[in-house]
């Protein structure tokens, strides 16, 4: 069981994810707010919850993503990933993509 951290209205709960290209072996650390969107070579990642472990539970931290890949241009684009990723395990539900992985790192101000 996760919960969801209530943020203070001081405080923007951030997502820091890395990111692979695995053509030229560059990897980035991308930070994105709940929300919002960032661009990553083609991907357009958008971080929507983001929640940590119950006490009793092993720690860990869980977000959801939504990643569409731009360079498809068709009418109805496709998320290349919509859904839950585990920090501790992100093979467990990975992005499948020809040329980016992305990794939950952490979130801050949870």
């Amino acid at each position: 069981k996760y919960k969801e951290q209530k943020k203070s209205n001081s405080q923007v709960i951030t997502v820091e994810i890395k990111a692979l290209d695995k053509i030229t072996a560059i990897i980035s650390t991308l930070n994105i707010k709940i929300g919002e969107e960032k661009n990553f070579g083609s991907l357009k990642i958008k971080p929507l919850k983001c929640k940590t472990s119950d006490i009793e539970q092993t720690p860990d931290t869980i977000a959801y993503l939504q990643v569409i890949d731009e360079s498809v241009k068709n009418n109805d684009q496709v998320y290349v990933f919509n859904g839950w990723t585990f920090a501790s395990s992100p093979s467990l539900r990975p992005l499948d993509h020809a040329i980016y992985d992305l990794w939950l790192v952490g979130c801050s101000n949870i």
